[in-house]
């Protein structure tokens, strides 16, 4: 008498099942580490787009303005009249919200000079006239 195997030991299903399920196990923690690295990377590219554009308004401001005063590090006085300062993570224009996720506002002024340092950007030297 011939036997005659043909089909799939439970044996070799429950392996089949086994490698496939490690497979897709592998392929899904490398998705979702992928999407993880995606979101971080968007949000540090908006809070670097969003100090770029505070730091290159101020600074036409700045060279716009008749007068400049350093309040203190992180408030400036501009024309006498337009106040920016920082509180918490949101750079106030008159008490109004101007720029949000900034990680920093400091400024001070030494003679015709004001440097303006906002989050991780390098510092900004501005000349004024006086």
């Amino acid at each position: 008498m011939e036997k005659c195997e043909k089909g799939v030991t439970l044996v070799e299903l429950l392996a089949a099942i086994s490698l496939l399920s490690i497979i897709l196990l592998l392929a899904s923690s490398v998705h979702l580490f992928g999407q993880k690295q995606m979101n971080t990377q968007k949000n540090e590219v908006q809070i670097q787009s969003q100090e770029r554009l505070a730091a290159n308004l101020i600074t036409k401001e700045i060279r716009k303005a008749d007068s400049v005063k350093v309040n203190n590090p992180n408030e400036l006085t501009i024309n006498g009249s337009d106040v920016y300062k920082l509180e918490g993570t949101t750079i106030e224009k008159n008490n109004e919200e101007f720029m949000t996720n900034i990680n920093g506002f400091n400024v001070s002024k030494n003679g015709n000079q004001v440097i303006l340092k906002i989050g991780d950007l390098p510092e900004t030297t501005i000349y004024i006239r006086e």
